[in-house]
């Protein structure tokens, strides 16, 4: 079954001062850009979960608004997760140099471990919030969030969690002005 893609766009970006979903990085807004790679690398259909749902809307895109606004991700992923049958493809609005080659090769990977929760794309700083959440992640993610458990880190620790390296420069994520600098 193909998986769905959901682009996480429901943070505040406060260190950033504006919000990330919407700003353009090379003409492009970075939920946009972040829609295209899932697209790209085979998922079908792909939705914002979270955010500006009319602004996000008006640029194209598919939008569910959260359950829990402001509450993190692992609430939002939870809502995705709980709506669709197949498999999800997260990742957040804020890594504008994701690629389809990268989504490609999470999903593989996920193909390759079906016993896995979620498989993370993972650099030498550890996992970032790019990863395919399997249907049977549900429940215990359900009961982590239950839990209180707000940490997106800490709730991989507590899942069956398989890592895919990948080139640190597409999961660098975007939180303040001079992120964008640095990458160019």
């Amino acid at each position: 079954m193909t998986p769905v893609g959901v682009v996480l766009a429901g943070g505040d970006s406060r260190r950033m001062g504006t919000d990330k979903a919407l700003l353009a990085v090379d003409g492009v807004p970075m939920a946009v850009r972040v829609a295209s790679a899932l697209a790209a690398g085979g998922c079908d259909p792909v939705v914002c979960q979270g955010g500006r749902v009319d602004e996000l809307a008006a640029l194209g895109l598919s939008v569910t608004a959260d359950s829990q606004p402001g509450s993190g991700p692992l609430p939002a992923i939870l809502d995705a997760v709980s709506r669709e049958a197949a498999d999800v493809v997260v990742c957040a609005c804020d890594l504008p140099w994701l690629d389809a080659a990268t989504v490609a090769r999470l999903i593989a990977a996920a193909d390759a471990h079906p016993d896995a929760d979620v498989v993370v794309a993972s650099d030498a700083h550890g996992p970032h919030l790019a990863g395919v959440w399997r249907s049977h992640a549900r429940e215990p993610l359900y009961q982590l969030v239950a839990a209180g458990i707000r940490s997106y880190r800490g709730a991989l620790e507590r899942l069956h969690t398989v890592r895919v390296d990948v080139p640190s420069a597409v999961v660098a994520n975007v939180n303040k002005p001079d992120d964008l600098h640095r990458h160019r």
